[in-house]
């Protein structure tokens, strides 16, 4: 049995069985497997007078496991479901036909659970039912809903809910949400066409996520530390061309925080607003203030550029902000000689800070880290897969 739509929805089936003849009246079974695996039956009756029939499709309950059978064994449209997939998923359907009618099929699809590898890391307990109006071409009801417990990602994300819908060229998101970093992640509606070589658009909306967690969770908690709970937007267009990118997106401090850079990550500093003061020492007031800063306004810009990097242009407004006071105490003769500009002097506390920071991130790089954090977590300490 072979699927003759384009783009190819399910691979070939090997069938077995009979069909008999008996008074204009057609009646058969077949059992469906692949792979070695017994994958369903089909179940044939056609009254031959009146040119009607049908067919029930039926689906043990089939068990996906490390090394046996796995979704993508069956269809492309798996793609996104990483091996090793482990859980149980059964369908039960039905096709119908007649002289004087187009037809129709149906179908339910139940995942009472699932557990798999997805991009952004591993999947635990996704789960749903999966109603279909047409199974030629494969169509679902509007508003379906697939849920799963956790991903594991740069941040555990849990309470993950997906509403989508299925037809005959792409599939509709209309939203989706993840619970992450004490806050939520959402996708506003997209379609992302069956068709892998045509590119989609969509929108991230954040909304009172804690990105210090994130930043944490990326690796970087050794050289940033950040309270910073923020909300925003952002845009992007996904071409396999070019992967994803990210155009005119904006994020905001949903209320004030604290930042800590060390000074290892940063470079090509530039400071001002020292008047006389020499560029050596404003810098070093510059490291200190950002080691130590109390924020009222953060504001972000968001934007791709080329070869997978990512800029975000943080503007900042705070003050400087240490765990001891600091102050900066000189004698008279050390003013008149101006000798102290050149050792280090301490920041005072409470200092205002208007800080424009300028930092790009090598997107595929850091997608492949998280990968290789979440395999590590996952006991998966192998090479990666071309």
């Amino acid at each position: 049995m072979a699927d003759p739509t384009s783009p190819v929805r399910f691979y070939p089936l090997d069938a077995a069985g009979a069909a008999r003849l008996d008074d204009q009246n057609w009646r058969g079974t077949f059992d469906l497997e692949r792979g070695g695996h017994r994958l369903g039956r089909l179940v044939l009756a056609h009254d031959g007078r009146n040119g009607t029939g049908g067919i029930d499709i039926t689906t043990p309950e089939l068990v996906f496991a490390e090394g046996g059978l796995q979704p993508a064994d069956l269809t492309p449209l798996a793609a996104l479901l990483g091996p090793p997939v482990t859980g149980t998923a059964r369908f039960e359907g039905r096709i119908d036909w007649s002289a004087d009618s187009p037809g129709s099929s149906s179908g339910l699809l139940t995942v009472p659970g699932l557990d798999f590898v997805s991009p952004a890391g591993p999947v635990t307990g996704l789960k749903g039912d999966i109603v279909f109006t047409s199974l030629t071409p494969l169509v679902t009801a509007p508003d379906q809903v697939l849920t799963a417990s956790r991903l594991e990602s740069f941040a555990p994300l849990t309470d993950l809910d997906l509403t989508f819908g299925l037809d005959a060229a792409a599939i509709t998101v209309a939203g989706g949400e993840l619970a992450v970093a004490g806050g939520t992640i959402r996708l506003e509606p997209f379609s992302l066409p069956l068709d892998r070589s045509l590119p989609f658009t969509g929108v991230i909306v954040l909304d009172q996520v804690q990105l210090g967690e994130i930043i944490a969770g990326a690796g970087f908690g050794d050289r940033v530390q950040m309270d910073a709970v923020v909300s925003g937007r952002l845009p992007f267009v996904s071409d396999p061309r070019t992967g994803i990118k990210v155009t005119g997106g904006s994020l905001f401090a949903a209320r004030p925080g604290r930042l800590s850079i060390q000074r290892t990550a940063l470079s090509d500093l530039e400071a001002g607003g020292g008047g006389a003061v020499p560029p050596s020492t404003v810098e070093d007031l510059a490291y200190q203030a950002m080691e130590n800063l109390a924020f009222d306004i953060l504001t972000a810009e968001v934007n791709s550029l080329d070869e997978g990097r990512l800029s975000v242009l943080f503007h900042i407004k705070g003050r400087h902000d240490p765990p001891q006071r600091q102050e900066i105490r000189l004698t008279l003769s050390q003013l008149i000689r101006r000798d102290f500009l050149n050792e280090t002097l301490p920041l005072p506390s409470g200092t205002a800070i208007d800080l424009t920071l300028d930092t790009t991130l090598n997107v595929n790089q850091l997608v492949s880290d998280l990968l290789d954090l979440n395999r590590a977590r996952n006991g998966d300490v192998g090479p990666r897969q071309p």
